[in-house]
Parts: structure tokens; sequence; C-alpha cells
């Protein structure tokens, strides 16, 4: 596997209180762990005990308990992954259709 790519997310929300901003972002981390699954463009996020798989900006599997069982999944090639990344493929490129217009 490649290396653990791990990101910060802020939840960048004021209470009524008038808590300032720094102390409120800080009480509110979420650690969000990124793994790529070798030789795939697959990559499974870890958030709050919890994984799935992604490919780009699209989730692809259900959540899970077990990082293990998303791996054993995307490493799976079944008729409904390869449709799912057919899916999001044409969807990108009508993005960019989108895009050059």
């Amino acid at each position: 596997m490649k290396t653990m790519k791990t990101t910060m997310s802020k939840k960048s929300l004021l209470n009524a209180n008038g808590v300032s901003k720094k102390d409120s972002l800080s009480k509110n981390k979420e650690l969000i762990k990124r793994v790529d699954v070798k030789n795939s463009p697959f990559t499974i996020i870890t958030v709050n005990k919890k994984h799935f798989g992604v490919m780009g900006q699209y989730r692809i599997t259900e959540e899970s308990n077990s990082i293990k069982k998303i791996k054993d999944d995307l490493e799976k090639i079944t008729w409904d992954r390869i449709i799912q990344v057919m899916m999001i493929l044409n969807e990108k490129l009508d993005q960019e259709k989108l895009k050059k217009k």
C-alpha cells in the first residue's frame, strides 16, 4: 500500500455563546485518513472510525467498520464496479465538455 495521507478538516461554526472562531475550530476538528489502494484509482477514506471507498470525489462503496473489507471490495473486479467506473468517467468527460463551452 502507498503511504497514508492524513488531512485535517475543520468545521468552522461559531456558537451562539460568542466563542471565538479559534476556540471553535480547535474543538471541532475531524481527522480524515486517506489510503491509496495499490495499482488502482481507488482510495479508502476513514472518518470517525468508519471506512468507505472512493474514486476521486465519488464514493463507490458502503461504509464499513473494517478497512480490510473495503480494500477487498475495491480489489474485486466485478461488473458493478466496471459500470461505476465507466459512469464516473462519463460524468467527468461531460463536465469537461461543459467547461469548454
